[in-house]
C-alpha cells in the first residue's frame, strides 16, 4: 500500500473507529530509534540487568529509567498518594510502621504523557527483619562460634573471621542471653529515607515503562531477588535460537530439597516469611517452594536474606514431608 493510500485508509476509519495517531512509517521510525537507544546507550548492570531466578526479560533500573525519560524529553513530577509515619507503633502492637505511596507523572511541553504509582513500606521483609548472630561482648563483632569439645568447648570469638579471640564459658549469659536468628529490625528508623526513595523509584520506573512503551524490552517484576547480583547480558542470539526458546515450555526445577540435618528455624517462624507479593511461605504450594529453593541455591553470591529464606523453605518442606508420612 502506498503512503497516499495508507493515509486515506486512516481517514476512512475516523468515522467509526479510533484512528491511529501516527502512520505505520512513523511508528517504524520510532521503534527503530528506541531499539538503537537501548542497544547503544543503555548499559547492562547499570541501566538494566537480569536477576537470576526471574524472567529472562531484563529489569529496568533507576539509571536506565532516568535516561529513557531524558531521551523522550519527559519531566517527572511526584505527588504523595499516601504517607504513614507511625513512630511508636501505637495502632500496630507497638511495632513502628512507615509507608510511602507516590504517583509519578511524566510531562512533555506541559502535556501529561504517562503516569505510574509505586509504594514501599517498613513491613517488607528486607526492611522489617534482620538476621541476628551472636556478638562478642569484648569487640562487638558477630564472630562468636561454638568451641570444639576437644579444645575445652564454650564459646570463642573466632579470630579467623576477624574476631578478637576472646573465650567464654558454655553457659555465659553474655552469649546465651543474646537473641539470634530472624529478628525485628532494631534500626528501622534508619530506613525511613530509604523507604521514601524506593517508593519514588518504583513510581518512576512504572511511569517510564508506560510512557515510553519500553515493556517490550524491560520489566519491573523482580520477585524475591532484589538483592541478587545481576547476570551478564549475552550478545544477540541467532533467530533459530530465539525460535527454539519460544517453542520450549519452561519447566519448574522440582529437584527434591536436601534435608541434611535438623532445621535451625521453627516452623512457626518459617511460615511467616513472605515474598515480595506479601504471600506467606506457609501458604505457598510445595512445588513452588521447591522451585524457589532450587533457584536460590544456584546463586553464586547468596545474601543473608537468601540463606534465611532457604532455611525457612527447608523447614516447611521437611514438616510437610513428615505430615505426609
Amino acid at each position: 500500500m502506498t503512503e497516499q493510500k495508507q493515509d486515506y485508509a486512516i481517514q476512512v476509519q475516523q468515522g467509526s473507529y479510533i484512528a491511529p495517531a501516527v502512520t505505520v512509517k512513523d511508528a517504524l521510525m520510532r521503534y527503530q530509534a528506541m531499539k538503537e537507544f537501548v542497544d547503544g546507550i543503555l548499559k547492562p548492570k547499570v541501566d538494566y540487568g537480569i536477576i537470576p531466578g526471574t524472567s529472562d526479560k531484563p529489569t529496568l533500573l533507576k539509571p536506565g529509567a532516568e535516561k529513557l525519560a531524558s531521551f523522550f524529553g519527559l519531566r517527572p513530577v511526584f505527588t504523595v498518594n499516601e504517607r504513614i509515619d507511625d513512630w511508636t507503633g501505637e495502632s500496630r502492637g507497638g511495632e513502628p510502621f512507615f509507608l510511602r505511596d507516590y504517583k509519578c507523572q511524566l510531562y512533555r511541553a506541559g502535556e501529561l504523557i504517562g503516569e505510574g504509582c509505586g509504594s514501599c513500606n517498613s513491613w517488607e521483609s528486607k526492611y522489617r527483619y534482620r538476621n541476628a548472630n551472636r556478638k562478642c561482648p569484648v569487640c562487638g563483632k558477630e564472630t562468636i562460634i561454638k568451641g570444639k569439645a576437644e579444645y575445652g568447648g564454650g564459646w570463642i570469638c573466632f579470630a579467623k573471621k576477624g574476631g578478637c579471640g576472646a573465650k567464654f564459658d558454655a553457659n555465659d549469659p553474655q552469649i546465651t542471653g543474646q537473641e539470634t536468628g530472624k529478628i525485628k529490625n532494631p534500626d528501622i528508623f534508619d530506613q525511613v529515607n530509604t523507604i521514601d526513595k524506593m517508593a519514588q523509584k518504583r513510581a518512576l520506573i512504572a511511569a517510564v515503562l508506560i510512557a515510553t512503551n519500553a515493556s517490550d524490552y524491560f520489566t519491573q517484576d523482580i520477585e524475591d531477588f532484589v538483592d541478587a547480583e545481576f547476570a551478564e547480558m549475552h550478545e544477540q542470539e541467532t533467530e533459530p535460537t530465539k525460535e527454539a526458546k519460544k517453542a520450549k515450555t519452561p519447566e519448574l526445577d522440582l529437584t527434591p530439597v536436601p534435608f541434611d540435618g535438623e532445621s535451625k528455624m521453627s516452623l512457626e517462624l518459617a511460615e511467616t516469611e513472605v515474598n515480595s507479593k506479601g504471600e506467606k511461605y506457609g501458604d505457598i504450594p510445595t512445588d513452588k517452594l521447591t522451585h524457589m529453593f532450587n533457584t536460590m541455591s544456584k546463586l553464586e553470591n547468596k545474601t543473608e536474606d537468601h540463606i534465611r529464606k532457604m532455611e525457612a523453605i527447608k523447614t516447611i518442606l521437611q514438616a510437610r514431608a513428615m505430615d505426609a508420612a
